[in-house]
């Protein structure tokens, strides 16, 4: 799963006014060093002209893209850019030093870092293919951007409606430069199949605040995409079939369990534990290849579930939060010598992990998924579903989730196929390890079989 919040707290522990306001629009990029050593790149997409910038922010290493800038001003030579991921709020102030180059500082709920950005290039137009719409569905206070990709001619009344993993993403679920909603629209249009993918809330065109969205929040916004197209005079849909990557799963899975209008369902590296059960298993991923001993690992295991608890209950949470600490602290001091040295202050790394992990698990993008058992929703779907797994997926593992899922469906007595694609990463991308530091160098497209396997599912039941 692609969750920035949980990836940075392994990283880090846990010119004159009148030409300044006319370029502050474009690609501003940067790499920012962290105090361990190690260096993040960060992309600034700003668009408009002053005063009213706006734009998103990309750290393409830890999979968050398209986080939208809540605040992208320009006063004279002062910069001011602020981004919300997950629970803290990101801030770089800077001074307009040239054209192309701004310098400054960088925060985001730890230490104030020296950070300064180029201008590298122009921000695109949001992109359209011959055959798409570029549509926003409103409803209560929610404003949805999205698009909607039509065949030719069609081979199903249904629309297909795409739901991206963790993680704030765009409506093409755009990993590294790879669109993988786009490019699974475009198939799925060429097999005479519809097909519409949506910006999450605050990014792109959407509204709303990621960070404070709850599975809940999440499925409402499928629920309502439903409702527009049903009752839609120029695009009329009157059945549907939900497909889910990664957490995106667990909504599509939420929504078909209760939605008669669903008739089919695509899982794609959907994960069927409990998020707390994923994230135990990806700490000890990220902990195996460091050589410190098992007890000490277990120990801090235990203690983050214990704080994942109480953030649920509101019970002893400073009391958790404080045997939490110790237990991290034991698994840094047993690091190997090399890497202690790149943690210049053993509290303020103790501290910052705690209080991130606290917040992160207290927030409603997170916390509301920490014990969701998307089983239950499987067991109750009555539509035929199509599971489909990567076999070096290193976050949705097979060995975690493909047998939970056959269980749960064959429990709903639908009709159902699970699917294995061997060399398949999260991204479906062939990998060699499946790591994510491997996601940059990968070829940007699907492993062999995957999209004829989707459309041809889809038209054969």
């Amino acid at each position: 799963m692609k969750s920035f919040l949980f990836l940075f707290l392994i990283l880090v522990y846990g010119f004159s006014t009148a030409n300044a306001q006319s370029t502050l629009s474009g690609i501003w990029e940067g790499g920012l060093r962290l105090p361990n050593g190690s260096e993040i790149e960060i992309v600034f997409n700003i668009r408009g002209n002053a005063p009213n910038f706006s734009g998103t922010l990309d750290i393409p290493q830890q999979g968050a893209l398209g986080l939208r800038l809540t605040v992208a001003s320009l006063v004279e030579d002062s910069v001011t850019l602020v981004f919300e991921a997950g629970p803290t709020t990101g801030t770089f102030s800077g001074k307009m030093e040239s054209d192309i180059i701004i310098t400054g500082t960088y925060t985001q709920g730890g230490p104030v870092l020296s950070f300064g950005i180029n201008r590298t290039g122009d921000v695109e137009a949001l992109a359209s293919f011959d055959n798409e719409s570029n549509l926003i569905i409103e409803y209560e206070d929610i404003q949805i951007g999205g698009t909607l990709t039509l065949p030719t001619e069609s081979n199903t009344n249904a629309l297909l409606i795409m739901s991206s993993g963790s993680g704030a993403q765009d409506r093409n679920s755009t990993i590294y430069d790879f669109k993988i909603f786009e490019m699974i629209a475009q198939h799925l249009a060429e097999n005479g199949i519809a097909s519409f993918r949506y910006d999450d809330r605050g990014i792109g065109e959407s509204s709303g605040n990621f960070a404070n969205s709850s599975v809940e929040d999440l499925s409402k916004d499928v629920e309502e995409i439903i409702n527009h197209f049903k009752s839609s005079e120029e695009h009329p849909f009157s059945e549907f079939i939900l497909f889910g990557h990664s957490q995106g799963g667990i909504i599509a899975g939420k929504v078909a369990a209760t939605k008669a209008d669903v008739k089919q369902v695509i899982l794609m590296a959907s994960p069927v534990p409990p998020l707390s059960e994923i994230l135990r298993y990806q700490g000890a991923l990220s902990y195996a290849p460091l050589g410190i001993d098992s007890t000490l690992i277990n120990a801090e295991l235990d203690a983050r579930d214990d704080l994942m608890k109480a953030t649920q209950t509101g019970e002893d949470i400073d009391e958790v939060q404080a045997a939490y600490e110790v237990s991290y602290r034991a698994v840094l001091e047993a690091l190997p010598p090399m890497q202690r040295m790149g943690i210049p202050d053993m509290d303020a790394a103790v501290r910052n992990q705690s209080v991130a992990l606290r917040a992160s698990y207290e927030s409603p993008s997170l916390g509301s998924f920490l014990f969701y058992k998307a089983a239950d929703d499987l067991s109750s779907i009555k539509v035929p579903v199509l599971g489909i797994f990567g076999g070096k997926d290193t976050q949705v593992t097979i060995d975690q989730n493909k047998a939970v899922m056959e269980s749960a469906l064959t429990t709903s007595g639908v009709n159902y196929e699970v699917v294995v694609f061997p060399d398949a990463n999260h991204l479906f991308q062939k990998a060699n390890t499946g790591l994510l530091n491997e996601y940059p160098i990968l070829e940007k497209k699907f492993v062999d079989g995957l999209l004829k396997k989707i459309s041809g599912w889809i038209l054969a039941n």
